[in-house]
């Protein structure tokens, strides 16, 4: 639930900006469910996208998967896969995590903590 804040240019009471990803996300979901899909987020990097949640909601989409299961199989992605590269960065800025047929390409974010970009599993 969205919490009332001061703005400093005016003193006003006022809502948050409201992500319409995330109200499309939380949407039907228990407080436990919402509980674990923001424990989620918190690993995730937009990207490109407008938010965290636009960019999980679309791959989860995409991909077929309902998105809290999407979220799930992504954070049990094992990352002791195979990285490329070993060390450091494609020149994109990127790595990707290979086990099977299972990936999960990731950035580091201003931290140097690498954040979940996509996850996805090959059709083979």
């Amino acid at each position: 639930m969205a919490t009332a804040h001061l703005t400093e240019e005016e003193g006003n009471l006022q809502e948050p900006p409201v992500d319409p990803f995330e109200e499309q996300l939380f949407t039907g979901r228990t407080e436990g469910e919402i509980a674990e899909i923001k424990r989620y987020m918190s690993s995730w990097d937009g990207s490109t996208y407008a938010s965290v949640t636009a960019s999980i909601l679309d791959h989860a989409l995409r991909k077929g998967f309902d998105p809290l299961r999407y979220l799930r199989k992504a954070n049990n992605f094992h990352k002791k896969a195979i990285r490329v590269p070993k060390v450091g960065y494609r020149t994109d800025g990127s790595a990707v995590y290979r086990k099977g047929n299972e990936y999960m390409i990731v950035r580091a974010d201003a931290f140097g903590i690498e954040k979940i970009v996509t996850y996805g599993v090959n059709d083979e």
